[in-house]
């Protein structure tokens, strides 16, 4: 490496701050042996063509002439005077060693007579040179030079002049050309790589865990479905629970009533007596009452909306209960009793649909429902003699729904359902239950319904008690007290 280059590269990283230094020193001690001396020689050339190109850009102040005080036009040579050079310093005369040699510039400042930027009375010259000197006649110095008290004659003999250092506002001005160490980024491009790779990896893992947790639940729901429904049906509305003090629901076995519409006008089936009907009955007169007879002789598994807007289902219709001593079928039960209600009703001047007039039909709770709203009824109730997992319960009871426009009120008035019927029959009431979990129920609570269960064919009490011949007539004189009333 030529020795001036690196002299000349100490001497740049002198007059550099502090912060650009140490940066220049870390990208040099991170090149290899083999780099570091061109690193030098083009870092200097480059140097030294930046502040060639910045140099002749300042204007420099001209110095003032110890002679007469005037300044010389610019562009023009100082027209020297007679006897100038005598009122100045002689030729012999030299600069105090503290000033700058010939050709050079002191602090930073460019002579007063210097000919335009870049160039000199004897031509061009490079920028942030000093402009060279003729040598003097009979030892005279050379005209242009006169009248500047600072100047010295030139000595044709002496050493040559030397390159005029760049001024510190360059220095600061414009640092040396940052040199980025792109392969300082490589290894963060390679860490990047895997994390990328990781990501991925994981989200596949996820979507697996979570589809393998979906399959793990469809496959608990499968068989656990009947469970699963009747706790998915109890976040909707009210949830089941006694509004009055009475026992805890036993539940009621087996799937609600069928609905559809009869195919024909129902025809009631022939009682074995006529009903009679008491001279101080209650007048109900137009009033229209439906009367659903629950269950039927074909079960129909097909689901169905259980609660309106939901995703809750349940069967279209059951069978229902059975006996435990007299193996009376439910969905026989509610007929009968539904038969000779409807005519007891009738002979106190209401008018009464029955949903179904026959056990042989396929009408699912919804259907039923509909039956009831169709006709604007001002009541819709629906029998059912149910079935228990305790044995030891007996009694009447009464379910309302817990949604619609009756709903504060539905619950007083089931439990006053109760008791009569209770009290009509010789049984005991059981009170009466707002729930949601009823099909036929949920899709009629825009008018005042109730789901009547007249006792448990469960306990061997209430099935006898369900059989006798006096029951359903009894339950029917309670019906029309309560509608009356």
């Amino acid at each position: 490496m030529p020795e001036d280059n690196l002299a000349k590269f100490k001497q740049i990283l002198s007059k550099l701050p502090e912060d650009k230094r140490k940066l220049l020193y870390e990208r040099l001690h991170g090149l290899p042996q083999a780099e570091r001396e061109p690193f030098i020689n083009d870092f200097v050339k480059k140097y030294d063509d930046r502040n060639k190109k910045q140099e002749p850009a300042k204007a420099y102040p001209a110095s003032k002439p110890s002679g007469s005080g005037k300044k010389p036009a610019p562009g023009k040579k100082p027209v020297p005077q007679k006897g100038q050079a005598q009122q100045g310093k002689s030729p012999q005369s030299k600069a105090p060693q503290s000033k700058a040699p010939q050709g050079k510039v002191p602090s930073g400042k460019a002579p007063a007579g210097k000919a335009p930027v870049g160039k000199t009375p004897a031509g061009k010259t490079v920028s942030g040179k000093a402009p060279a000197s003729k040598k003097p006649v009979s030892g005279k110095p050379a005209p242009h030079n006169e009248g500047i008290n600072h100047k010295r004659p030139v000595n044709d003999k002496g050493p040559a002049p030397k390159k005029a250092p760049a001024p510190k506002e360059a220095l600061k001005k414009e640092a040396p050309p940052r040199i980025e160490a792109t392969h300082v980024n490589e290894p963060e491009e390679e860490v990047k790589k895997p994390a990328k790779k990781n990501a991925s990896t994981s989200i596949i893992i996820g979507i697996l865990t979570a589809l393998f947790v979906v399959g793990a639940l469809y496959m608990i729901y499968i068989f656990n479905k009947e469970k699963i429904d009747g706790k998915f049906n109890q976040m909707f509305g009210m949830p089941v629970e006694e509004t009055f003090d009475t026992e805890a629901d036993p539940g009621i076995i087996g799937p609600e009533p069928s609905n559809s519409y009869p195919t024909s006008t129902p025809v009631p089936t022939p009682t074995p007596s006529p009903v009679p009907i008491p001279d101080d009955h209650p007048d109900l007169s137009g009033l229209v009452i439906v009367i659903d007879p629950g269950h039927q002789a074909e079960a129909d598994t097909e689901l169905e909306e259980s609660i309106p807007g939901t995703t809750a289902e349940k069967e279209r219709a059951s069978q229902g209960a059975i006996g435990v001593v007299s193996k009376t079928k439910e969905y026989e039960l509610t007929l009968e009793y539904a038969v000779i209600m409807k005519e007891y009703l009738e002979g106190c001047g209401a008018k009464v649909i029955l949903t179904r007039d026959t056990n042989d039909i396929d009408i699912s709770n919804i259907e039923r429902a509909k039956i009831a709203t169709d006709y604007n009824a001002d009541y819709f109730l629906r029998l059912h003699a149910d079935s228990a997992p305790d044995e030891d319960i007996s009694g009447v009871k009464v379910y309302v729904p817990s949604t619609g426009k009756y709903s504060s009120s539905a619950a007083n008035d089931g439990k006053k359902l109760a008791e009569a019927v209770a009290s009509s029959i010789g049984s005991a009431s059981l009170g009466c239950v707002q729930s949601n979990m009823y099909t036929g129920l949920n899709h009629a609570d825009s008018i005042k319904s109730y789901q009547l269960v007249v006792g448990y064919l469960s306990n061997v009490s209430d099935d006898a008690l369900l059989g006798d011949p006096e029951t359903p007539y009894n339950t029917a004189v309670a019906v029309a007290e309560f509608f009356g009333g």
